[in-house]
């Protein structure tokens, strides 16, 4: 069923995703919350980041959004979506908008001042509510519940945190005598790919071990979009993506580029100790 005013972009339509969480189409209006700005109260200080509430519908608890790589975000009154919205089923309420004008033009700014991609990575999000939408412009979301006393607290567990320490890991020295670890997500293959299906999961974790410390160097994150899986080899920022393959990638899958990296690690510690002679 389609509806909408078509108002929004002429070639412009929302495809409904199905997720796991269903909002109350009659209840208050959602919570919009944007930035990272942390604020102190009197008892503790509530980290800051970008977030929509929702009264879940049936049960009236209380879900949330949370955003991964999030570029934009707005919000608006209306009865009506500002596109044509293709709903499956009428409980529908979360779109891709396929044809935005406005992913374009988030692209063109940041190309334009940043450099910065947007159309192969994000996707232009609506939801519809009673009366109002919101829209996002993000790589993915994430959907969860909150506890309604302590609803701004971070997220416990996120597909985006990193793995805890508590999972099992392997040890390994390299052939240059640096220590690391690789953990794995405690959740299936079948569970990842699914999840991936809203927001990148995190596959594997590459920890190493530089005085003492140890602590994340790469991670393998997997995300399906638009039918396709793909597992990326992650640095941390400022680096990035270092290599990719179709499908769900094993720890093998990029040992090439781990030996290197910890090659050049060693390499820039050896120069270190030389310096400092």
């Amino acid at each position: 069923m389609t509806i909408g005013d078509g108002a929004g972009s002429p070639s412009a339509t929302g495809h409904s995703l199905a997720v796991p969480l269903i909002a109350n189409s009659v209840a208050s209006p959602p919570r919009l919350v944007y930035g990272a700005l942390d604020l102190r109260t009197l008892d503790s200080t509530e980290q800051g980041y970008a977030a929509l509430y929702f009264e879940v519908a049936g049960s009236g608890d209380l879900g949330r959004v949370t955003f991964e790589g999030l570029d934009a975000v707005r919000g608006a009154r209306g009865e009506y979506p500002p596109y044509d919205v293709d709903r499956h089923e009428p409980a529908d309420w979360v779109f891709v908008v396929q044809g935005s004008a406005w992913l374009r033009e988030r692209h063109d700014y940041e190309m334009r001042h940043y450099t910065t991609p947007l159309l192969e990575t994000h996707q232009h999000y609506l939801f519809a509510f009673h009366d109002e939408f919101v829209e996002a412009v993000a790589e993915g979301i994430w959907l969860d519940l909150v506890d309604r006393d302590n609803p701004f607290t971070v997220p416990a567990v996120h597909p985006l945190s990193p793995l805890s320490k508590d999972l099992p890991a392997e040890n390994f020295t390299s052939t240059d005598g640096l220590r690391w670890q690789l953990r794995r997500s405690d959740r299936t293959d079948a569970e990842l790919v699914e999840a991936s299906r809203y927001c990148s999961q995190r596959v594997y974790q590459f920890d190493l071990t530089l005085d003492g410390a140890s602590r994340e160097a790469a991670s393998i994150w997997i995300r399906t979009r638009r039918g396709r899986l793909v597992s990326r080899f992650m640095r941390p920022w400022p680096v990035g993506e270092v290599g990719h393959v179709e499908g769900l990638a094993q720890s093998g899958n990029f040992a090439d580029q781990w030996e290197t990296y910890l090659g050049e690690v060693a390499q820039r510690r050896r120069q270190m100790d030389k310096r400092q002679r």
